[in-house]
């Protein structure tokens, strides 16, 4: 079996419209990290994840010494904000230390820290990314051998690049939409779409064989694709999210009658309320489903395993949490929180280039 054992989050509710790039934007952004980056000595994504690189959970990984993998979860091989398009605005920088921009120089620096020194990889699998290394989390464990994997989730989401891409796709909310009264939701025929944000996570999964104590086990996990013609779009049958599901619960011969909670991908665009709707109507007999993109923003990469943890902190409090600013009741993707009554939870997520990952888990405490 395999068990959370600790994990720290940042994210933030601070909300500030970009307004000096071409398509501007609100974002979810920690403004500390913007600090100084002009002298080139700052990164803004290395700022973020110190937030959850906490010095006592590393020193105590260290003081407990076992076959160690470290996963840097960052959706991109180079944080995303690298770039070399020519931009002069609040969030133009040089940085001078080019290597620490590549994600698995950055990894590698890290996992030091913590003595994870047996196996260090970066993954990139777009916004899927801290997901789909759960596929990895499983894989080391059960058929290596690793007695613990350590997960950093990182990207720069809060970039020039990334804000120019999502705002000449019409995918986050433009500054017309929010003046025009539309709040970022998802499966809401009024509200939708998101915020690009920043947020990070740090995870710790361990074996049975030395788990102390845990917050929920990783049952199962998968990540599949579909055939798609358009790599940054969705089929709207929902079938890579399908298979993903499929996958994960025929890999460890989970009912699907067992799942009783979703948290969604719920970016809330148009394509994804379709897809995802679909496919958790063809797949599971019942659910009730969340997103956290519209309370915290889309962290990217990042996101997946990011908003589970959420999840978790809040079925510690005995519910799920209703999705924001939906305008219909629906007591199925929830407008008001609801109870948590047992079952499993399926986490999942989606990715540019047609990924898809799904993870089931059982809540422990």
């Amino acid at each position: 079996m395999i068990y959370l054992t600790d994990y720290r989050t940042a994210w933030t509710p601070n909300r500030r419209t970009i307004g000096d790039i071409k398509y501007p934007q609100t974002v979810h952004v920690f403004d500390d990290t913007y600090a100084r980056v002009k002298t080139g000595m700052v990164y803004p994504p290395h700022r973020v994840a110190d937030k959850v690189l906490d010095p006592e959970l590393c020193k105590s990984l260290r003081n407990r010494p076992a076959r160690t993998a470290f996963i840097l979860a960052g959706g991109n091989a180079n944080f995303a904000g690298s770039n070399n398009k020519n931009y002069d605005n609040s969030l133009s920088y040089t940085y001078k230390f080019l290597p620490l921009t590549l994600t698995q120089v950055y990894a590698s620096r890290i996992a030091q820290s913590m003595g994870a020194t047996d196996h260090i990889t970066t993954d990139a699998s777009a916004c899927a990314s801290s997901l789909k290394v759960m596929m990895d989390v499983q894989t080391l464990i059960d058929y290596y051998q690793f007695d613990r994997v350590v997960v950093l989730g990182i990207e720069d989401a809060v970039s020039n690049g990334v804000l120019e891409f999502f705002g000449e796709a019409r995918a986050s909310l433009s500054y017309a939409d929010e003046h025009a009264g539309r709040l970022p939701s998802a499966f809401d025929s009024i509200n939708g779409g998101f915020h690009v944000a920043q947020g990070s996570v740090f995870a710790v999964f361990e074996s049975d064989r030395i788990a102390l104590s845990g917050y929920a086990e990783l049952v199962s996990a998968y990540t599949a694709s579909e055939v798609c013609s358009n790599a940054i779009g969705q089929d709207a049958s929902g079938a890579g999210f399908t298979a993903a599901i499929r996958g994960a619960l025929e890999f460890k011969s989970i009912g699907a009658d067992s799942i009783t909670v979703v948290k969604t991908h719920g970016t809330g665009t148009q394509s994804n309320n379709q897809a995802e709707r679909n496919s958790l109507n063809t797949t599971l007999p019942r659910y009730v489903a969340t997103s956290y993109k519209p309370k915290i923003g889309h962290t990217m990469g990042v996101s997946g395993l990011l908003e589970t943890c959420l999840l978790i902190d809040d079925i510690r409090t005995g519910y799920i949490p209703a999705i924001p600013n939906r305008t219909e009741p629906d007591t199925v993707f929830l407008s008001e929180r609801t109870a948590f009554a047992g079952g499993n939870i399926l986490s999942l997520a989606a990715g540019m280039g047609n990924v898809y990952s799904a993870a089931i888990w059982r809540f422990i405490k």
